[in-house]
């Protein structure tokens, strides 16, 4: 009778509190969306490039049309951002917020998601509670404002074991949760080893529920979203030739990224998860644009993990009336079994954090309801964190000296390319900066795809050494150099872009 009490006075204010929530989780993935990070990462202009080609042209950059697969840099890069961001370009050009929109909405839906799959597992109060976790959780921050195009798999992944779970009770909202997983293998590689294991468990949580008509459209739709994108992965796997079906092509990659990335690439499932498990204990995985120092934020604070560790045992031993959190505690089961097959770092192996801060939620839960009087305390202490986080992410990508989104690179591409003055030389201190060039002149890809020399055609990660108006091998012959600031000494600077420089030809006497 207690319990009800609570959960009756909680939802007089549960509205006004979820809006709130809600609003504070908005504003930390969208505000300075397009200015934080400073720049752009390679795999951000990759994507980026992609669509503005597809957009303008109707083919990648390596003349494919409408892809299923990229094949990017030769060993692929996944296509449902890229095919996203394409309606933001038309709207507002192909600028870093437009780029990045498609990811920090996907972001701000899965708040709600997930607040919406708390809720229906343990009512208002934990709903409100699961969703200011998520809302301050610096991992899901971080991967919500920058188009990495694996950062979509988790909101897909999430919204199809929320709608899994409300078919139990509506079965019509299956087939939403089979285009939901069925769009995921679109959107990271890491969902072929994810489903497999889940799919299978899901059906037999739903065996009592499943009507006829819904699970069959479900299970056509499933396959018509699957059936292309494995045929493309298989295709490559027999390494067969670029086909085409309904106008859409099935590239043909220099190497499988799955054979790269994978125990199929020879790293062994105990090598795997010892690399995980050290993740897990220091919430880092030497990549900056993943995780601030653990004393920063890390994946989700210093109490995330032993939170995780009490609501995942509470869930499993001592409420197993919560039915429908059997679901997410099978995901996260999946979750460990894909990071004995994955070679892990935090983006690669995202598909288990949602599930973990799930149970990480339950756990801050869990201690609100034994400290009562003292609840404010705890919630405190995260709020001070979130603060701390965002202060140190802030200093660190919103300005100069950012060296993984290369603040000012295409501002300064820009500008040697006005001096229209001949071949643009572009420093090899930036990752690949041939994509940067594409991106910020918009150079159409049939220009591209006729001038482009490779030094090596077939490797998985291909260099290009020139294309029409730019170098990346050599300055000589080059009438103005692209070049970090470190290396501009002793030539006469025309302009100063962030952290690059536009220098003229030849060095000063």
């Amino acid at each position: 009778m207690k319990r009800c009490l609570c959960q009756r006075t909680f939802c007089r204010w549960e509205r006004p509190g979820v809006a709130l929530l809600l609003c504070l989780g908005f504003a930390l993935r969208l505000t300075l969306l397009g200015a934080v990070p400073r720049g752009l990462n390679q795999d951000e202009a990759s994507a980026g490039y992609e669509a503005l080609a597809l957009l303008r042209s109707g083919m990648d950059r390596n003349g494919s049309a409408w892809p299923l697969l990229f094949i990017s840099w030769g060993s692929g890069q996944n296509v449902l951002m890229s095919y996203l961001v394409i309606p933001f370009f038309a709207l507002l050009g192909p600028t870093e917020l437009a780029l990045r929109l498609p990811n920090a909405l996907c972001g701000c839906l899965t708040l709600v998601v997930f607040w919406r799959l708390a809720r229906r597992a343990r009512g208002p109060a934990f709903g409100a509670a699961a969703l200011f976790v998520l809302c301050v959780n610096p991992w899901h921050i971080m991967m919500s404002r920058w188009a990495l195009e694996s950062n979509l798999l988790p909101f897909f992944l999430l919204l199809g074991i929320d709608l899994t779970a409300l078919s139990e009770e509506h079965p019509w909202a299956l087939p939403g949760a089979a285009a939901a997983f069925g769009l995921s293998l679109y959107a990271y590689g890491t969902a072929f080893f994810f489903l497999p294991l889940f799919l299978p468990g899901a059906l037999l949580w739903l065996r009592r529920s499943l009507r006829p008509a819904p699970f069959l459209t479900a299970l056509a739709l499933f396959a018509l979203l699957a059936a292309p994108i494995g045929l493309c992965q298989l295709r490559n796997m027999q390494g067969r030739e670029a086909m085409q079906i309904l106008g859409f092509t099935l590239p043909r990659l220099t190497e499988g990224r799955q054979a790269a990335t994978s125990v199929f690439g020879g790293a062994s499932p105990g090598e795997n998860l010892r690399r995980f498990y050290r993740i897990l204990l220091t919430q880092q995985d030497g990549l900056s644009w993943n995780a601030l120092p653990l004393l920063r934020g890390g994946i989700f604070y210093v109490f995330g993990l032993p939170a995780a560790v009490w609501g995942f045992f509470d869930s499993l031993l001592f409420r197993k009336d919560h039915r429908r959190e059997g679901l997410l505690r099978w995901a996260l089961g999946c979750g460990f079994v894909c990071a004995a097959l994955i070679t892990v770092n935090i983006n690669r192996i995202n598909l288990i954090w949602l599930p973990l801060l799930y149970f990480s939620a339950l756990g801050l839960y869990l201690a609100l309801r034994r400290l009562r009087r003292w609840a404010a305390l705890p919630v405190a202490v995260v709020l001070a964190c979130c603060v701390l986080f965002c202060g140190s992410y802030h200093a660190q990508f919103g300005g100069k000296g950012n060296v993984n989104f290369f603040p000012g690179l295409g501002q300064a591409i820009r500008a040697a390319a006005a001096l229209d003055a001949g071949t643009v030389y572009v420093t090899d201190w930036v990752n690949q900066p041939y994509i940067f060039a594409l991106l910020y002149t918009e150079t159409p890809p049939e220009t591209f795809a006729a001038s482009v020399a490779y030094r090596d055609a077939d490797a998985a990660f291909r260099q290009v050494e020139r294309f029409s108006g730019f170098a990346f091998d050599s300055p000589a012959d080059c009438a103005a150099l692209v070049l970090h600031r470190s290396e501009a000494e002793g030539y006469r600077i025309l302009g100063s872009y962030g952290d690059f420089v536009v220098c003229a030809r030849e060095p000063l006497a």
